[in-house]
Order: structure tokens, then sequence, then C-alpha cells
């Protein structure tokens, strides 16, 4: 495994990263994609930067880097690629309209992307958490969201990054 940081939203960025990763460990076997911002706003005061922002990253990030994984998958016979989409984007949840569009859009990207790849010998899957003790939860969640959540969880309590991880790998 390796971390190779990049900027998603970069197509030129994203292609020199896939290059270093293939000439370190020859094949693309599996692609995580976790990159993702978020806010936390409600719907009419939401600025229109603040969501093509989120959309950018969540959303478009996610197709430039999958479809560059996924090409050179093809070429090598197959592989596994695992978008990490959200609650958000299956329900509505009060001040997600960037977030909850970005990955609903994630998760509908993952039906297509895994019909299309599906020849090519490449699984996709999307995993879709709830409420995660992430960095970006603790920024994103304001106290009032949190005691929310935690009131409709049976555990009462947020997931782990372990728990998901350990779906992820299953997928993988």
């Amino acid at each position: 495994a390796c971390l190779m940081p990049c900027d998603v939203t970069d197509e030129a960025e994203v292609e020199r990263m896939f290059e270093r990763a293939q000439a370190r460990f020859g094949r693309i076997a599996g692609l995580v994609q976790s990159a993702g911002i978020g806010a936390e706003i409600p719907f009419l005061d939401t600025p229109t930067r603040t969501f093509r922002q989120v959309l950018e990253v969540n959303l478009v990030g996610a197709f430039v880097v999958a479809r560059t994984a996924a090409r050179r998958m093809a070429a090598q016979g197959g592989g596994a690629i695992v978008n990490i989409a959200s609650a958000s984007g299956l329900v509505g949840n009060a001040g997600r309209s960037a977030y909850g569009a970005s990955k609903g859009g994630l998760v509908t990207l993952t039906k297509v992307m895994a019909v299309e790849l599906a020849e090519a010998g490449i699984r996709v899957n999307a995993v879709a958490p709830g409420a995660i003790e992430t960095p970006l939860v603790a920024t994103m969640h304001s106290p009032a969201t949190r005691a929310s959540l935690l009131e409709r969880i049976p555990q009462r309590r947020y997931g782990t990054p372990h728990q998901v991880a350990s779906v992820i790998a299953t997928l993988l």
C-alpha cells in the first residue's frame, strides 16, 4: 500500500500520480476514493461557490481519478474500485445540500461504472457510511447535529474509520 497525495480536481496531477504508482508497483489493482470535503450550511444560505467546490472535489474529482485508474486497470485485465459515498447521498440531511448532492451523484456514478466496467474485469462498489468519527466530521457536525444523530443511532455512538476500512478491504 502507498499513499500518494494529489489534487483530485487536476487531471494532469492525477495522471502523474498514477504514473508514479505504476512505476513503483507495476500494476494498479485497487483504488479507494476517499477524497472529500463538506460543509454544514442551510440550503438557502449555501453559496454557489461552495456548492461548486464540493461537487468539484467529491464528484468530479472522483470521476477523474476513477476514469484514470479504470483505463489502466482495463489495460491490465481488471481491478477493483471502492468509492466512499455517504448516507447523506442516500437521504436528505439538513445543511447538506452540496455534500448530499455530491455523494448522491457518486452513488449513481458508481452504479454506471459498475455496469460499464464489469466487462473489463473491474469491480466497482460504494460504501455509504453514516456518522463516522473523522477529522472532517469533527469540523462539519455542530453540537446540535451531533446530538440529533446520536438520538437516531441505535449504538448511540459514531462509527470508526476502522469499521469502514474493514468493509472496504473486503470489497477490494
